[in-house]
Order: structure tokens, then C-alpha cells, then sequence
């Protein structure tokens, strides 16, 4: 009895399975021991097995036995045979007093992604009058997240207060999921406040949906509180979940305190999170640390190689980035959807052009991928980069499918950069009917009359944003010390220690004036004195942290700043200066990668 009842390998089932009968020394195996081979079916994946094996429990008489059917249902359904399932279910005549048989008939469908057949046989158990329980409405809900479908979500939630299963784990659970899932988060948040007792799953969920949603900084609060408020311990996907946070705010030291936890806890060999280790590390700007523990994993997904090729994309190591691209697929991985989305975008910050182009015309034949609008936007925009921006718009007019915002967006900031009215003016309106509350396309047109001397045009386009009650976002860098995460705007003075920030700034104006430094006033775009467009210079937002942080980081360390917009080139030109008077490694991070400087030069190659 201890043998059979204890969990059983693959082969130990094929040996249970296999004797003449189902017999233990002469003795007829109990619906019990059934069930234990039926699972380890299961387990395992074994539908030959799993046949032979309910053919005996038929002959035994346990078909209909309560435990067994649901695992029957179970066995079909995860080898993909929900047509066998289904068949299984609807011979049951006594399923009407059974909520048990169907939920698991019901969560079989959803799992198979039979969504309308699973909700279809949910309105079935209603008319038979089965009144469902926590476990249906928690299959239902994760259901109705993966149909993508909010307001059968607001209906489940109806239904649940109704049926007064809004007090279980599971159901509040599985209800802030799906409204995480839907970017509801205003809802889940009230659900998860609401809550007596929370699990791991709980602050995992709500973790997760304000990650999706980019609230950074409420995930790494809730992290804090599960700690200290619930002393629960964060399971694998509360680290998935909550690493974005870390990368966003660049935060690198609640990354690598993340990264020692994984290590305490051994989630280190779990692909999913290190996948998710790999992105945090890039997004922070240390893609050798990244590399390092990619490197450790000896078996290595698709996930993990995408993840790799884009951290060294963002950090601007472009050719490596290439080659690992190459080298994955001589491993046998073929790239999908979102691996060629990253190595085209790679494409279009290096300005490798040509092979970005032969990497497009080529992934439907190659790889089997037809191109989405996410590889014509890296098309769009490797194009316009490159100053091609009459075959960026004929690109937009032949794709055959409606442009995003972000692919024209890219081609109205490259009108800027290569002072193209006319198309930027095409494009401009184009992106005023399809985003006519985006503030910063109207910002973006501005600046490209702006960059040509057109300034009454400039004063037209910021009246229209006055009429429509749009405001410009301020820019703002960011820089974190010791756990603290210290923000500036332009010409900010805010800062308790503005002073000494100031004269910092003030002594390394002069320094890279000797080294050569000649402000690039054309990109103040403002009708004000040449002197004026200087001193504004002097002061935008990424300067005043790299000043704070040559105050207060030490000189073995490395400067890590973000920013919430684009680098102006003025800006980029004397941080490159920067580093070189002050031999400091400078990192900045943009709103579309990292900028690394070094004794006077850039990753990017002068190319953003």
C-alpha cells in the first residue's frame, strides 16, 4: 500500500500499468490507488497510459466515481484531447448535483482555450440550476482575463458578491488578477484593500498589476509592506513581477537586493526569472551582469535569448547584439513575433540599415513570421533615422494595415531632426486625428518649425494646445543614492543643496569650455538672446543629477542618471565632455536606451 500511494515516476506507472491485472498480491486496487496512478497520468503527460488505465477503472466500476472523473477530465485535457473530455462529461447523468464534475469540465475548457464553449457550458450549469462555487467563479475569472473581455469580468463579479463568495482568497484573488489584466487598477486595488487575509498570491497579483501599468513605485511599495506588514515570503512570480520596478527607476541596488533573494531562495535556476533577471540588469545598464547570468544557464529558452539580445541593444552594443541574434539561431532557435520586434529596433538605433532591411524582407520566408505593424514601425523608424524619410512614408502608404502612433511619432521626431517641414506637417496631423489628446505631437511640431525659424508657425501650434487644454510634460532626470531616488527639472533649485550643485556646474561649464565645448544653442527652441539660450543650456534636468552625483557617488562608481524624455544633442556633446575632464563613467538612460560615456565618447557612436 505505501508503494502504490506514494508518488510514482513515469516508468513506475508504466510498470503499475502494465501487469495482466490490476491486482496488488491478489487484492483489486481501491479507487484510491487509481487515483494516484491517474495523477501521476497526469504528471506526466501519458494519455496512452492514461487509456489503459481508465479502461481498468471502467471495467472496476469507478468511472463515475467523484474523485476519479474529475482527474479523467483532468488526464484529456492537459494531453489535449478536450473533445474526449467533453464526451466523458456529457455521459455523466448525474451531473446535475455535481458543481465539482463541472467546474473541472469548465476549467478544462478554459485551459484548452476553448473560451466560448467554456462560458457556453457555464450558462448550462446555471439553467440546471448547479449554483457555482469559489472554485468556478476562480476558473471563470482567469478565463474571462485570457478571453480579454472586461465586462464579462464585471459580470463574474456581480455574481459573486450575489452568490457571497467575494470573501474567498481564491475569488478575490483570481478577481484582482483579472482586473490587473485589463488595466483596471483602481478596481483591483479597492478589492486587494479590502482583504482580511492576504497569501502570497495576493500581493503577487497586485504587485503585477501595477507593473503592468507602469505605477513602478507602488509595486516596490507593496513589496515593502508584504515584507514588513504581512512577513510573507515573495514567491517566483512576486519577483517577476516586481523586477520591471527596479529596472525602470534604474534602481540597480533594489535590483540587486531582488537578485540576492533569488540567489537566498534558489528561484536562480528558474528560466522565468532568470529571464527577468536579465531584463532588470539591462534596464539598469549593466548588461554584463546580465550576460553573466545568462551565461549560467545551460539550457536556455527563446525568452532568455531575446531578453539578452535586447540588453545589449539598449546598452548600445549593437554588434553583439547581431551576433547573438546569429548565434541563436546555429542553437536551433528559430526567433518569433518579439525576437525580431528586438533585433530590428537594435537595427534602427545602431543604423544598421541594410541588414535590418534584409532581416525584414526575409523573417516570413525565413522564420516563418509575417511582418505586424511593430516591425514596420522598426522599419519606419530605422529609415527616418537614417534620413530616408521619403521611403519611411511610403513604407507608412503600402503596408497594407492602419499606422500606430508610435511609428508615425518616429517619423514626426525625425522631421525634427532633419528640419523636414513638409513631411513633418503630413505626419503632424495624421497623428492629431489618431491621438488628439498626445500633447507631446503638438510638442514635436512645434519644435520642428521651431528648429526651421518658424516661429509664428511655433506660436500657432502652442495656441491650439491652449484651445484643446493640452499641457507639455516637463522633462525630469532622476539619480538614486543609497536607496533614495533624488529627482530634478530643468533650472530646478529646489534641491536642499542647490548651491553646491550649482557651483559644481558652474566649474565644469569652464572645464569642458577648455576642452572644446561650443554650446549647440539651435536646440533651445525658444525665441530668446543667444546668451539666455546658453545659460538654459547649462541647466537642463540631466546636468543638475550628473552634478549631484559627482557630489555624492564615489569616484570608483559609476554615475547612473535617467531621464524621462530624449537627450537633447547640446546635452550629450558635454556629458561626453564630462566624462572625459572628470574620467568618471557617466550612464544615462533615455527614454529609448542607454547612453554610456566614457573618456569622452559614447556608446551610441554619436547615432540616436
Amino acid at each position: 500500500m505505501v508503494s502504490i500511494c506514494s508518488p510514482l515516476s513515469p516508468n513506475l506507472v508504466a510498470n503499475s500499468i502494465s501487469v495482466e491485472a490490476p491486482r496488488s498480491r491478489g487484492r483489486l486496487l481501491t479507487s484510491r490507488e487509481y487515483g494516484v496512478l491517474l495523477q501521476s497520468c497526469i504528471d506526466s503527460k501519458s494519455l496512452e497510459r492514461g487509456k489503459v488505465l481508465h479502461s481498468r477503472i471502467r471495467k472496476a466500476g469507478f468511472e463515475r466515481n467523484r474523485d476519479l472523473l474529475p482527474r479523467l477530465i483532468k488526464l484529456y485535457s492537459v494531453c489535449g484531447r478536450i473533445d474526449d473530455a467533453r464526451k466523458l462529461f456529457d455521459r455523466m447523468s448525474k451531473r446535475n448535483s455535481d458543481v465539482f464534475l463541472w467546474t473541472s469540465m469548465i476549467c478544462a475548457l478554459a485551459k484548452n482555450g476553448s473560451m466560448m464553449r467554456c462560458f457556453e457550458l457555464f450558462v448550462q450549469m446555471l439553467e440546471r440550476g448547479v449554483r457555482p462555487d469559489s472554485y468556478t467563479f476562480s476558473g471563470l475569472l482567469k478565463a474571462s482575463a485570457e478571453f480579454g473581455f472586461l465586462e464579462l469580468t464585471l459580470q463574474l463579479h456581480s455574481m459573486v458578491v450575489r452568490c457571497g463568495c467575494v470573501g474567498c482568497l481564491s475569488v478575490a484573488n483570481s478577481l484582482i488578477h483579472a482586473y490587473g489584466s485589463f488595466g483596471v487598477v483602481h478596481e483591483a486595488r479597492k478589492l486587494f484593500d479590502r482583504m482580511v487575509v492576504r497569501d502570497v498570491a495576493s500581493w503577487s497579483a497586485m504587485i503585477q498589476a501595477c507593473s503592468s501599468m507602469g505605477s513602478y513605485a507602488d509595486s516596490m511599495a507593496l513589496f515593502s509592506r508584504m515584507q514588513l506588514g504581512d512577513s510573507l515570503k515573495p514567491n517566483e512570480i512576486t519577483v517577476v513581477a516586481l523586477l520591471p520596478a527596479c529596472g525602470f527607476f534604474s534602481s540597480l541596488r533594489h535590483g540587486q537586493a531582488v537578485h540576492a533573494y533569488v540567489i537566498r531562495t534558489g528561484y536562480e535556476s528558474n528560466l522565468i526569472v532568470g529571464s527577468a533577471l536579465v531584463t532588470m540588469y539591462s534596464r539598469c545598464g549593466d548588461p554584463d551582469v546580465a550576460y553573466t547570468i545568462f551565461a549560467n544557464f545551460y539550457q536556455k529558452n527563446l525568452v532568455l535569448w531575446t531578453s539578452m539580445i535586447e540588453g545589449f541593444a539598449l546598452n548600445g552594443k549593437h554588434d553583439i547584439a547581431l551576433n547573438l541574434f546569429k548565434k541563436m539561431q546555429d542553437q536551433g532557435f528559430h526567433p518569433n513575433y518579439v525576437t525580431l520586434v528586438v533585433i530590428l529596433s537594435a537595427c534602427s538605433h545602431a543604423g544598421f540599415v541594410d541588414e535590418g532591411l534584409q532581416i525584414f524582407e526575409t523573417m516570413q520566408e525565413k522564420f516563418g513570421v509575417k511582418a505586424g505593424v511593430e516591425h514596420y514601425a522598426c522599419v519606419v523608424d530605422m529609415l527616418a533615422r537614417g534620413g530616408r524619410l521619403d521611403d519611411a512614408e511610403k513604407v507608412i502608404e503600402s503596408m497594407g494595415m492602419r499606422s500606430s502612433g508610435s511609428m508615425l511619432g518616429s517619423l514626426l521626431g525625425a522631421c525634427q531632426v532633419h528640419r523636414n517641414v513638409e513631411i513633418g506637417e503630413r505626419t503632424a496631423y495624421r497623428l492629431f486625428e489618431l491621438e488628439p489628446r498626445n500633447a507631446a505631437n503638438y510638442v514635436i511640431l512645434s519644435n520642428v518649425y521651431a528648429a526651421v525659424g518658424q516661429w509664428h508657425n511655433v506660436g500657432r501650434v502652442r495656441q491650439m494646445m491652449i484651445a484643446k487644454g493640452l499641457l507639455k510634460d516637463s522633462g525630469c532626470s532622476w539619480i538614486e543614492l543609497k536607496g533614495t531616488i533624488y529627482v530634478f527639472g530643468a533650472h530646478d533649485r529646489s534641491h536642499c543643496e542647490s548651491d553646491k550643485i550649482y557651483k559644481v556646474l558652474e566649474e565644469l561649464s569652464e572645464e569642458i569650455v577648455r576642452a572644446g565645448y561650443i554650446p549647440a544653442t539651435e536646440h533651445v527652441l525658444l525665441d530668446v538672446e543667444e546668451n539666455e539660450k546658453k545659460k538654459l543650456l547649462c541647466s537642463h534636468s540631466e546636468r543638475l543629477a550628473i552634478a549631484f552625483g559627482l557630489l555624492k557617488v564615489p569616484p570608483e562608481m559609476p554615475i547612473r542618471i535617467a531621464k524621462n524624455l530624449r537627450v537633447c544633442g547640446d546635452c550629450h556633446e558635454a556629458i561626453k565632455l564630462i566624462s572625459r575632464v572628470t574620467s568618471r563613467k557617466l550612464i544615462v538612460r533615455d527614454t529609448n536606451r542607454f547612453h554610456h560615456f566614457y573618456r569622452g565618447s559614447c556608446c551610441c557612436g554619436d547615432y540616436w
